[in-house]
């Protein structure tokens, strides 16, 4: 496996352009930084080589003999030695405040990149098919989001600035080695480009294995998130210790994973450490002749010691950073390969719905979720605008499926039918403005951990405070807010504000009565909650589908006395519709019969 250099850099180039003044910060900081730990070093050299020769300022340097003027005018310093040390103190000052500022900028600038990639990343997995979230738990896609970014955010943030630097320190440090004598020079020269060949031929050692580590951190974690999901059920059946083996099965196989790449990026670092040791060996041996010879002096050795030491720095950083590389690598090919899903539902349509209610239309529908296992065959019926549709089934025979088409979650292939709004079939109309139109209020209504007025809003912060208190009033919720502590802000899913069920279902419809749509899809889930909630349930429905098309899937009787018509299913067919005047009236009806036994629960079952 190859590790997708280009696509890196593609990443890495559209998440920083917004970023450009900090870029160029961080750029002046890394070549101040640079050039002051070059110099040091010289500094070094000259004052070793005035405590032995004692050599005097004139002799010096021009450039420090520039420097050593310019200061003895504000200073009292007279001594060679003096200055020199006083001049390095300052220097190795200055280095360390631009090191600082510039691992704060690299650091800002590769949180603020990633932030951004993350949010691009959450948007493409939220826009896409519901297919596609059918196939991966959440766990394992907060893994992908989050983990592999986060993987990403912290490779960067050492990489950009490390990287950089490590690469001016070696340029730097060779041109002041090839100052000092040619020899020397090539010698550091082919010591550190050995050691950066060897580095990139063995940057993938490890990017497959830490590539494996990576989805087998995401099945864990997606095992994670279903084992609390479903908590309740699992302590109801007493399959704790179940659940545990499977989080330990998945939680063994992460661990293994993580040896495995670990166990190899240790290989790689051995391996680039052992040439490290035997080529700065090699480097030392020119050194001793040319002394001997007058070629240079004692400073000077000492001069190329504190480089073999400064360039041994960026050459372990960048083994650090190739170690590294193999982790991002790895979170950078998934993170690709994640943006190259594309969505199934192609949004092509150039018409809108007009305001009032939907008439709907389905006409002779067939749909699978998986090829040929089809859970809707031969659909059709037809629901004037601003009637209410009753939808009666057991569990498995469709209802869901019908609720999921009308809002496009799912695309049905020409051959297969159509579903037609105000007489427009739903291909052509606008995505956004059909599921605008359109609210789904189910059983199992999600809140967020978050206040009243985001949960109401879905955190929209253009909805007034007196708007929402209204619609809370609307649909019976006044005094339940009025008890709260905090009103609107009461964070309403925290263990000390919990929320009964008939409250999270009052909620739901306070969303719909925010959006104001169309067409309403109510998945009843009265028959679950006490007789007063119940009450104040149907009186928000009732107050919800006027001047609305209505669709309700019945789960009791009392329910259905509020439909126009009525659509029975079964085994993902029709057996039955019509008004419900009409089949309460037919002896021959499967309503009729309900109506008479009145155990629609028993039925449903």
């Amino acid at each position: 496996m190859k590790v997708p250099l280009q696509k890196y850099w593609d990443i890495q180039k559209k998440y920083l352009t917004p970023f450009k003044k900090r870029v160029v910060l961080l750029g002046v900081l890394l070549l101040s930084g640079t050039a002051l730990q070059v110099l040091t070093p010289l500094i070094i050299e000259s004052y070793i080589n005035s405590a032995i020769q004692g050599v005097p300022l004139q002799d010096l340097n021009a450039f420090f003999r520039t420097l050593a003027l310019v200061f003895s005018k504000i200073t009292t310093v007279s001594s060679t030695l003096l200055f020199l040390a006083a001049l390095y103190i300052v220097l190795m000052l200055f280095q360390q405040i631009a090191t600082v500022i510039s691992v704060y900028v690299g650091q800002n600038l590769a949180w603020s990149s990633t932030n951004m990639l993350r949010y691009d990343l959450t948007k493409h997995c939220i826009n896409l098919d519901m297919s596609f979230h059918n196939e991966h738990k959440p766990g394992e896609m907060i893994e992908r989001i989050d983990g592999d970014v986060n993987t990403l955010a912290m490779f960067l943030s050492q990489f950009s600035v490390e990287l950089l630097t490590s690469l001016f320190i070696i340029v730097g440090a060779l041109a002041v080695l090839f100052s000092k004598h040619w020899i020397i020079g090539l010698s550091f020269t082919i010591f550190t480009l050995f050691a950066i060949i060897v580095m990139y031929l063995m940057r993938n050692f490890a990017v497959k294995s830490w590539e494996k580590q990576r989805q087998a951190s995401a099945d864990m974690y997606g095992t994670i998130e279903e084992n609390l999901s479903a908590i309740e059920d699992i302590r109801a059946n007493d399959a704790i210790s179940n659940t545990m083996n499977k989080f330990y099965k998945s939680s063994k196989k992460n661990f293994g994973a993580f040896r495995r790449a670990l166990i190899r990026d240790q290989f790689f670092a051995m391996a680039i450490w052992g040439v490290i040791a035997l080529i700065n060996t090699m480097v030392f041996a020119p050194s001793l002749p040319l002394y001997l010879n007058g070629h240079i002096t004692l400073g000077t050795i000492f001069l190329i010691q504190m480089f073999a030491g400064i360039l041994l720095g960026p050459i372990f950083r960048l083994t650090r950073q190739m170690q590294n590389f193999q982790q991002a690598g790895a979170s950078i090919d998934r993170i690709n390969k994640l943006f190259q899903i594309e969505k199934k539902i192609i949004d092509k349509g150039q018409k809108k719905l007009s305001s009032g209610p939907l008439s709907i239309e389905f006409n002779r529908l067939n749909f699978a979720y998986h090829e040929k296992d089809y859970v809707l065959q031969d659909i059709s019926f037809k629901l004037e605008a601003g009637k209410i549709l009753g939808i009666v089934g057991r569990t498995g025979s469709g209802k869901t499926t019908i609720s999921r088409l009308l809002f496009r979650l799912y695309d049905i292939k020409p051959e297969n039918g159509f579903i037609k709004l105000n007489d427009e079939d739903i291909k052509e109309l606008y995505l956004e403005d059909l599921r605008d139109k359109i609210s789904y209020v189910t059983q199992n209504v999600e809140l967020f951990q978050a206040s009243i007025r985001e949960n109401v809003t879905l955190f929209d912060n253009r909805i007034s405070d007196e708007k929402i208190t209204q619609i809370l009033s609307d649909v019976g919720l006044s005094d339940w807010l009025e008890k709260l502590p905090k009103g609107l802000d009461t964070i309403i899913s925290s263990s000390e504000h919990g929320i009964s069920a008939g409250e999270a279902q009052l909620l739901a419809l306070a969303r719909v009565f925010i959006k104001k749509p169309n067409l309403v899809v109510l998945d009843e889930a009265s028959s679950r909650l006490d007789p007063a909630t119940e009450h104040l349930l149907e009186q928000a429905i009732d107050k919800l589908l006027v001047n609305r098309t209505g669709i309700i899937v019945a789960h009791r009787l009392a329910t259905l006395e509020k439909v126009d018509d009525i659509l029975i299913l079964e085994k993902g067919r029709v057996i039955e519709q019509g008004t419900r005047i009409n089949l309460a009236k037919d002896p021959n009806s499967h309503f009729y019969h309900l109506l008479k036994t009145g155990n629609i629960e028993e039925w449903l079952k």
